[in-house]
């Protein structure tokens, strides 16, 4: 039995450094510590605890179901403590070194990353953030634990989180300049017709952080109709798919444009012939971090990141 009055508590943020980073090296990197330090620590864990908390695996540390239910209450208590450390303190982006974590899909990468490191680089140059990709249904549990600090996307949580509408942006339908659909436009009416759209071969993007297909829901009675040709998880494959193909994707605008940047000799997009509603992008965060100044500071520069 546990012994609380004699236990150590810094061997738990040890455990949750390890946990994190599935790796004794990289956690006594986080730390500062050497990793015989940090190997001997979690020694005194386990006898203390009676378990071996992780078994060694070609790819890493991977824990028992005792370190699973251990790590949740010591990431949510860890969080609250440091929480409570940071609330009412100032924030100096200048000198701060602190570690944030998002959760966003590849299309958030590519919208939200370049404007908000370019920020970094100005404003917080040791600030460091990590981005985790997880499905939608774990958003809520990644943010109440503290592993994740902001959820971005085209999502809504729990009323437990706070949120804030940060960027809209119209549907369009991504295709390779030579795409059939565009030999047959003339030069002057570049436009898609909806015809030509339902017997088109698609590209359904569908990622693990986001919420249902929108374009199937606009569709209505028509949704069947669509010839689905492929379903991946990454916008980011869609240059090298579609390159030379007659397949189309229906994706945010600001996807689109950062997907061209890179392509512009062979991809296009054109208008979606039908009304969907537009991307709204929301980032969330739970309610004890609302006073954090830090908190704050990653947020305004996210919502005026101007994607």
């Amino acid at each position: 039995m546990v012994n609380l009055r004699t236990f150590d508590l810094n061997l738990l943020r040890v455990f949750e450094a390890v946990i994190n980073d599935n790796s004794v090296t990289k956690a006594a990197d986080k730390l500062g510590m050497s990793q015989p330090a940090v190997s001997n620590a979690l020694n005194r864990l386990r006898h203390q605890l009676g378990d071996p908390l992780f078994v060694r695996t070609p790819l890493g540390m991977d824990p028992t179901p005792k370190a699973r239910e251990l790590a949740k209450a010591v990431n949510s208590g860890l969080t609250a403590i440091r929480a409570g450390l940071l609330a009412g303190t100032e924030f100096n982006p200048a000198v701060s070194q602190r570690h944030f974590t998002l959760l966003m899909t590849d299309v958030g990468e590519i919208s939200f990353l370049p404007p908000l490191l370019e920020a970094i680089g100005k404003e917080a140059p040791h600030i460091d953030i990590h981005v985790l990709e997880a499905g939608l249904e774990t958003y809520g549990e990644l943010l109440e634990s503290g592993l994740a600090d902001l959820a971005l996307g085209r999502i809504t949580l729990a009323d437990v989180f706070e949120s804030q509408a940060i960027h809209t942006s119209p549907f369009v339908v991504l295709m390779s300049r030579h795409n059939n659909l565009i030999h047959r436009m003339s030069a002057e009416d570049l436009s898609l017709s909806y015809q030509d759209y339902l017997r088109a071969r698609h590209i359904v993007v569908q990622p693990r952080g986001a919420s249902a297909d929108p374009v199937h829901a606009a569709l209505g009675k028509d949704a069947g109709k669509r010839e689905v040709a492929l379903t991946i998880p990454h916008a980011t494959a869609l240059p090298g798919l579609m390159r030379n193909t007659n397949l189309v994707a229906t994706i945010p605008k600001v996807a689109a444009d950062n997907l061209i940047r890179g392509d512009q000799e062979s991809l296009t997009y054109l208008a979606v012939p039908f009304h969907i509603e537009p991307n709204n992008v929301h980032q969330w965060w739970h309610r004890r971090n609302s006073s954090d100044a830090g908190h704050k500071w990653l947020r305004n520069t996210l919502a005026n990141a101007g994607v």
